[in-house]
């Protein structure tokens, strides 16, 4: 306790020196929060749209679709989808449980013929029709099995559609030939995730599944998992309510995986943990480079002071300590106020959220984040980057602290 109150007095003995060491770590603190909490709201944000518009918690799909995948075999679809769903439903471990038949179609409008992407959904609970961060612009959702789409706002804007616009969709279908069908309008959506606010056409799946020939069938089912429910055993009970195992038939047998064995980005996810992790330690030691700088200069200083406790028999490691206690200080002062004022940034940022799209373009497409990220930072996030800024700080010193202990009495004394 004396080593501390001595330390915190002769942290004031120099005030510029020690502004300056804080303000280092101080800054570095800021940045790293503001690092930390992006990163965290962009994988929160990917996974959230991997999930809700792409995989589910767990995706069963048919395992013949996934080996011809880059043709879009319309004929693999799920069999006996409403019994599967049913099926899932009955489940404890299930929330929820969605059909969804993603494919791609040419879109007919006043004589223009466009490429458009095409998804079947249930709108009553389907995530993709229905998350939060969406919204009905105009109009209604279709009813249920009726020949009638949505549309996202930027395609109706492209090319002046409204509740009520017809558009022809022309598409191949799962018996081999074309089918082409006009559709009404219903209404107009705006997606969030940008990889889905392009020319994206929504349908009821029963109608999709009508449209392709795909006898009431949809391509995959995204089911979604209760709160707290261990993963591996909600995986073992769909794959047995829905009868598969080694022995299942190859041409109907169906492929349940969980989300992140599905999706390579997981993979991604993981290793930018690791990146933001080195990122905010280098920013670290840069401030641990100024806090060393000003107790070296500091030791340098009060050398004969360091002599006269050596010469009054303080012992090397009391003055080891001495050192060490005022950079802990100082540091703690740094990161402190860091946190303090990041966490009031991360707060008022999170609240209103940070345009992507404006600052980037549509250079996000393809990762699955939304036009807007709301940044946010875990208290684990806030205790991380204090422990990293003070201990990285901290140790800085402790070369300059070790130096202070080696001064030999005489010699300092005698120094002028």
């Amino acid at each position: 306790m004396r080593v501390l109150t001595i330390a915190w007095r002769n942290v004031w003995r120099n005030r510029w020196r020690t502004a300056l060491s804080a303000l280092a770590v101080f800054a570095s603190t800021l940045i790293v929060c503001i690092v930390l909490s992006l990163e965290a709201g962009y994988i929160g944000d990917m996974i959230t749209n991997i999930k809700n518009h792409v995989t589910g918690d767990v995706r069963i799909i048919r395992r013949a679709f996934v080996e011809n995948e880059r043709v879009r075999p319309l004929q693999y679809s799920v069999t006996d989808t409403p019994l599967a769903l049913a099926a899932l439903a009955a489940l404890p471990e299930v929330r929820l449980a969605v059909p969804l038949t993603d494919f791609f179609a040419a879109m007919y409008r006043a004589g223009e013929k466009v490429p458009c992407r095409v998804v079947g959904v249930d709108f009553a609970r389907s995530p993709l029709a229905r998350a939060e961060n969406n919204r009905l612009v105009a109009g209604s959702y279709p009813a249920d099995g009726a020949p009638a789409v949505l549309v996202t706002q930027a395609l109706a804007e492209e090319f002046s559609l409204a509740p009520g616009s017809r558009i022809t969709l022309l598409a191949g279908t799962a018996i081999g030939g074309m089918n082409g069908k006009t559709f009404a309008v219903s209404g107009i959506i705006s997606i969030a995730d940008v990889d889905f606010s392009g020319r994206l056409v929504m349908m009821d799946w029963r109608a999709a599944s009508d449209y392709l020939r795909m006898d009431g069938n949809a391509l995959q089912i995204q089911a979604f998992l209760r709160e707290g429910v261990d993963e591996g055993l909600a995986l073992a009970s769909i794959v047995r309510a829905l009868g598969q195992g080694p022995a299942t038939p190859d041409p109907d047998a169906l492929e349940i995986k969980a989300w992140h064995a599905v999706n390579g980005t997981y993979g991604f996810l993981k290793l930018s943990g690791l990146v933001y992790a080195i990122f905010s330690a280098v920013f670290y030691l840069l401030a641990s480079t100024v806090v060393f700088n000003t107790t070296m200069m500091s030791v340098l200083e009060r050398k004969r002071e360091i002599g006269t406790l050596g010469a009054l028999g303080v012992p090397r490691a009391a003055i080891v300590r001495l050192f060490l206690a005022e950079s802990l200080i100082i540091a703690l002062l740094g990161t402190t106020a860091g946190l303090a004022v990041g966490g009031a940034l991360i707060g008022v940022v999170g609240r209103v959220g940070l345009d992507i799209q404006a600052l980037y373009g549509n250079d996000f497409e393809g990762f699955g984040f939304s036009r807007v990220i709301h940044p946010y930072l875990a208290p684990r996030g806030y205790v991380t980057a204090f422990l990293m800024g003070t201990l990285i700080s901290a140790a800085a010193c402790f070369f300059p602290a070790r130096m202070a202990a080696r001064v030999e009495p005489v010699d300092a004394l005698a120094d002028r």
